[in-house]
């Protein structure tokens, strides 16, 4: 009798990468790139091997998806903010002063630059 495969698909069971520590990605001293113990997704199986890639596609189908909806959420609060009262002069000040800031210390700069 042949194995008939499960009805659902069951999200296997993972940790974070023990090499990268889930970010996916090593750094070393003059450079950085995918992590090869986990393939560049941060995760492993509970036996510390790389999941295949049949595996590992929905899971990060699915934080895609759920990090999209955060994103579109946070948009949503920064539209309404802005029609709330004061908030579009507030953050013009703030431009300001930041542009400010930015310009006295780039004149400090050439100033050093010039021995000054």
């Amino acid at each position: 009798m042949a194995k008939s495969k499960p009805l659902h698909w069951q999200e296997p069971e993972t940790i974070n990468c023990p090499q990268c520590n889930g970010s996916g990605e090593w750094r070393g001293m003059f450079g950085s790139g995918p992590c090869a113990m986990c393939d560049g997704t941060g995760l492993v199986g509970e036996d510390g091997e790389a999941l295949p890639p049949h595996e590992i596609q929905p899971i990060l189908r699915r934080q895609r998806d759920r990090l999209a909806q955060e994103l579109e959420g946070a948009r949503q609060h920064y539209r309404q903010l802005l029609h709330t009262p004061g908030v579009r002069e507030a953050l013009a000040a703030a431009n300001e002063r930041q542009q400010e800031r930015q310009r006295e210390d780039d004149m400090a700069f050439r100033k050093r630059l010039r021995g000054g």
